[in-house]
């Protein structure tokens, strides 16, 4: 069974315990934007992790504004719609109320990064995974010596996520 964020209160809840915090600066607040940061990281071509970042906004827009993104992305729902022109196209729609845009972000965050059973591993991230082991030294990697970088990942997969280490295989 899948958990459903569905007041701001359990929304602030879940994000409490996950783990997840509100990094706005006072500039973001004053405009009324609030920015989250999961204790998740990305790690895309330079095997140099990113925290994962969702902003929400006064107007309506809730994005995902990580550091890897070339632009922040908007993840509002979308709807097709058919201008004066005949033309067709895609819109946004918008979340003006406060509290519904938490409890949107706080589900989105739940379905897309932790309801999902894994996320696939294909040869080029195993490639970086064992770069990044040999240069532990050098990026701070809390990894040890428990994952051999001759190790093989079907049968040896260990995730580490706020000093916690979780075997999945």
């Amino acid at each position: 069974m899948k958990y459903k964020v569905t007041t701001v209160t359990e929304a602030f809840q879940v994000f409490d315990m996950l783990g997840i915090k509100n990094v706005s600066t006072r500039r973001q607040k004053k405009n009324g934007t609030q920015v989250y940061e999961l204790p998740i990281q990305q790690m895309w071509q330079t095997c140099n992790p990113k925290p994962l970042r969702f902003a929400c906004y006064r107007t309506g827009y809730v994005r995902n504004i990580s550091e890897y993104n070339s632009s922040c992305y908007q993840i509002n729902k979308t709807k097709k719609v058919v201008y004066k022109s005949g033309m067709t196209g895609v819109e946004r729609v918008l979340i003006p109320n406060y509290d519904e845009r938490i409890v949107y972000l706080a589900n989105f965050i739940l379905k897309n990064y932790y309801q999902k059973p894994t996320y696939l591993i294909n040869d080029y991230v195993i490639k970086c995974l064992k770069e990044a082991y040999l240069e532990q030294n050098k990026t701070g990697l809390p990894w040890g010596d428990s994952v051999h970088p001759d190790s093989t990942p079907e049968n040896d997969i260990q995730v580490i996520i706020n000093g916690h280490r979780y075997n999945l295989s």
